[in-house]
This record gives C-alpha cells, structure tokens and sequence, in this order.
C-alpha cells in the first residue's frame, strides 16, 4: 500500500516492514507471502513474517537480503507463475560466460512454462530442482548462484501449487496466467521478464 524507500535496521521483523511501514496488502486482502532481495531473492510465506530482517534469518528461509527491496504478495499470486518471471529476467540478465547460467536459467525457463501452462508432470517437478541446484553450485558469479532462489524458495513454501499444477489439465483457467506477477503490490514492479524463444 505505502511505497517508497525506508531504512530501518538488522534485526527488524519483516511483518514491521510490511503491516507496519508498508501498509500490508492493497483493498486489507490478508498477506500470502514476501518475495526479499530483488529478482534473485526468494519468498517468503506469510508464517514468518515475524522473522528478522538478518543475513542468516533470510538465507535460513531460502531467501537473501539482497538489493533491500521487497515485493508484497497477495492471495492471488501463483507462485509458480511468479517464480517464472523471475527466471525471465534473470535469462535476459546473463551475460553468458558460464554455461550453467547461460543454458541452465534457459532451461529452467522452459521447464517453468511447462508448469504454469499446465503441461508438466510430477517428474519435472523433480528436474526442476535438480537443474536449479546444479546452476546455484556451478554458476561463477552472483546472478547464476542466485538465479534459482524464487524458484527453490516456492517450491520449498508453496509446492502444493506446483503439484496442483501438475494435475490440472492444461485447458484449466488456472493455467492461463500473465507475464508480470499477480497480486504484487510493491510501488514498483519487476523488470520488465521477456525471454527469446
């Protein structure tokens, strides 16, 4: 609801960020999770909102303090569809020198689609988070080693949706998701996420 810039220090619970400084969610709709640290950061459910804002805390969680900034989730958000958008900034911000980052983040795009537009199976499920643990290993810089955590962070909180996602067939509305993440409600929204085919 409140955006902006604030500056408040280590140790801070996040649900004072959020409820407190933020305003929570627009329209009083209950908050379902925090997406942390920019488009490499993770997200985090709405149960631990009283978690400090600490280096360990977030890392604990699956998530990094990162560039500071946070995007606030409502209930409507598929996490699935927003952990997609995501790995299509990072695809379009690899520079391309590591192969892990430069095919793995293409890859994982791809497996991400199959998800979010009902065509995966409970074994994708399973190459998704071997491939996005090889490219957190393997990449050489910061953008790679960090591609993978809202990815690894929603599958972590929010797999019941993945597996949800699995099981519709692909003609369910359920599936037909846009290309920003819905029910954000930072002042901001993510850069801008298209990939090439």
């Amino acid at each position: 609801v409140n955006t902006g810039v604030v500056e408040v220090p280590l140790g801070t619970p996040l649900r004072t960020v959020v409820e407190s400084m933020g305003g929570g969610v627009v329209g009083g709709l209950p908050v379902k999770a925090v997406q942390t640290g920019g488009p490499s950061g993770g997200c985090i459910p709405a149960r631990h909102l009283d978690t400090p804002l600490s280096y360990e805390a977030m890392a604990a969680l699956g998530s990094i303090l990162g560039s500071g900034g946070m995007v606030v989730l409502g209930p409507e958000t598929s996490m699935p569809a927003l952990a997609r958008f995501f790995m299509g900034f990072c695809v379009q911000e690899s520079c391309g020198k590591c192969l892990p980052c430069r095919a793995g983040t293409v890859q994982l795009a791809a497996l991400l689609d199959r998800v979010v537009e009902g065509r995966a199976t409970a074994a994708d499920l399973g190459r998704l988070e071997e491939l996005a643990a090889m490219v957190k290993a393997t990449s050489l810089c910061g953008l790679g080693q960090s591609a993978p955590n809202p990815l690894l962070s929603t599958l972590r909180h929010f797999r019941s949706e993945y597996e949800a996602a699995c099981a519709q067939p692909p003609s369910s509305p359920q599936h037909h998701q846009p290309d920003s993440p819905p029910g954000a409600t930072s002042g901001q929204e993510p850069p801008a996420a298209g990939r090439q085919p």
